[in-house]
């Protein structure tokens, strides 16, 4: 039973479906489209009632096997979660929570329950891609506390490890190679050729394309270009002083018999109203009389108009830097575009791979801000679509950057607008549906681009069955599940025809595992398992359990 009707929702409830494990419901508010939708998946469509409790006896719950709750609610997800297990104390529970805290504690206290974070799952993959531009997949392993690895996609040559052999390889890139050139078991024996296509696993480390450019102030005297940064106001102000002050310095020097300098001291000091101690116009007649007039008048204005330029420039300032709007001058940085749910992770799993991070965001949240004044990240709050705001992160000399907003085409706007200014940038973009990221990555080869319901649906569809289900990666044209297990005393190692192993957690360390055999009981373990045989190994752990 799955309770949304959203992207997501449709997702699970194919993936379900397609996995022909028994009848699929999916109750949602009514919806004659929703419900056509689902129908044409296989699946049954069930309109949702007055409450809780109504909605899912007329759905069935007494007699289904699990329930997945998929609404963008906390609260609503475990008001029917609770409420199924009230009417099925069997049921499994899988639910979507952003709080990871309570979702440890809900799996701690609740048997037979699943609780998934959408954000922190869909997050490691955009991380990862993000800081390694040959990653396509990554993993928090393990879960909530563990570092950052990833699927990466290279060739032996960037990887320097042409000539190597198998076994070498793996030593030297300190990585699990799963597969070379489309083979699963390569000869060891056989020196790498530098065009061999690798799959590595790894942790992840910070990998950018080509040159950094590192920020260097550069110091240059152009007058016009510095008149040309000038407001127009400002711009002629200036000149007009300029212009007055020489003027009246050639005026006096004639009319008082003052050498240049004197000249000058003499129309400043009567400009800024503070002169005639020294020296006085009464003496140069009609002439000179009205030329200190005209000269007094006009220092002034000058001045008037200067403070009102002064002050309002400090005003502008003052609230430039409360709205977190200042140009960025350094280099060498990754700019995330939207610190929402899925971006607050994403700054997290950088800033822990010690990434520079431009955070931007329109209207940050508590934590960000803080997070940006204990210097972790820098933060700037505006539009990512505009230009003028972009233009301030220095996205030329930025080494990634990653579209998080809200909105699809505001991403996709995002994305280009970068791509303008540097064509070399290596961008990360998210979506909501899958059909769109296809038609971006094809038509604006933006080969990194995600969608959401398609990186998390299936680890939802794979909890529905048992825990352990951490993701789905495709390669050497084979599907695989991501699967987190404890190896029991005297159980069997998870080594079923194709099955990978990964790594194992030890000792609170990431260690990278090669065979099965050397995991020690009771250790965490990831691994990788074909997709056909996922059906048969949820059978054989059902039956153990």
């Amino acid at each position: 039973m799955i309770v949304g009707g959203d992207a997501l929702a449709l997702r699970v409830c194919a993936e379900l479906a397609a996995a022909a494990c028994g009848r699929v419901v999916v109750l949602w508010h009514h919806d004659d489209d929703l419900r056509a939708r689902v129908e044409h998946l296989g699946a049954t469509f069930e309109a949702r009632r007055g409450d809780e409790r109504e909605s899912l006896l007329a759905a069935g719950v007494r007699d289904a096997t699990a329930i997945v709750a998929l609404t963008e609610d906390d609260r609503t997800n475990l008001h029917f979660v609770l409420t199924a297990r009230d009417e099925n104390p069997k049921i499994r529970v899988v639910l979507r929570q952003f709080n990871r805290a309570l979702g440890r504690k809900i799996e701690e206290n609740l048997k037979n329950s699943s609780v998934a974070s959408l954000s922190s799952h869909v997050a490691a993959t955009y991380a990862a891609a993000a800081a390694d531009p040959d990653c396509f997949y990554g993993v928090q392993f393990p879960d909530i506390d563990g570092p950052l690895a990833g699927f990466s996609r290279l060739s032996a040559a960037r990887a320097d490890v042409a000539g190597c052999r198998f076994d070498e390889a793996q030593d030297r890139l300190d990585a699990r190679v799963l597969a070379v050139s489309g083979d699963f078991a390569p000869d060891g024996a056989r020196p790498l050729a530098a065009d061999d296509e690798l799959i590595v696993f790894a942790r992840v480390r910070v990998r950018a394309r080509g040159r950094v450019r590192p920020w260097r102030m550069r110091v240059r005297f152009e007058p016009r270009r510095i008149l040309r940064g000038f407001d127009r106001v400002v711009r002629n102000v200036l000149i007009a002083s300029v212009l007055c002050v020489i003027a009246g310095s050639l005026a006096f020097a004639g009319l008082l018999h003052l050498d240049p300098l004197t000249a000058a001291y003499f129309v400043i000091t009567t400009m800024t109203t503070t002169g005639y101690g020294d020296i006085s116009p009464l003496g140069a007649g009609t002439p000179g009389k009205l030329a200190a007039m005209a000269l007094m008048l006009a220092g002034l204005i000058f001045s008037g108009i200067f403070i009102a330029l002064l002050s309002s420039g400090f005003t502008q300032a003052r609230y430039d830097a409360v709205q977190g709007l200042r140009r960025i001058t350094h280099g060498g940085h990754i700019i995330v575009c939207g610190a929402g749910n899925v971006g607050s992770r994403v700054i997290e799993f950088l800033t822990k791979l010690g990434c520079p991070i431009v955070a931007l965001e329109q209207a940050p949240r508590p934590e960000i801000v803080e997070g940006s004044r204990d210097g972790r990240f820098e933060l700037l709050t505006g539009d990512a679509a505009r230009d003028t705001t972009l233009a301030l992160c220095n996205v030329e000399e930025a080494i990634g950057l990653i579209a998080l907003t809200n909105g699809d085409t505001q991403n996709l706007e995002v994305a280009l607008g970068a791509r303008a200014r540097n064509p070399d940038l290596h961008i990360v973009m998210r979506v909501q549906q899958e059909a769109f990221a296809q038609s971006v990555r094809s038509h604006f080869e933006l080969k990194f681009t995600y969608g959401t319901a398609a990186l998390m649906a299936p680890v939802l569809a794979g909890l529905a069955f048992s825990k352990g289900m951490r993701g789905r990666v495709e390669f050497a044209g084979c599907a695989f599940d991501i699967v987190e297990m404890t190896p029991v005393v005297d159980a069997a190692a998870p080594d079923g025809p194709g099955s990978i192993p990964l790594a194992v957690w030890r000792n609170g360390a990431f260690v990278l595992l090669r065979r099965f055999e050397d995991a020690a009981c009771g250790e965490l373990v990831l691994f990788l398992l074909p997709l056909a045989q996922v059906p048969a190994a949820r059978a054989s752990e059902e039956g153990a359990a």
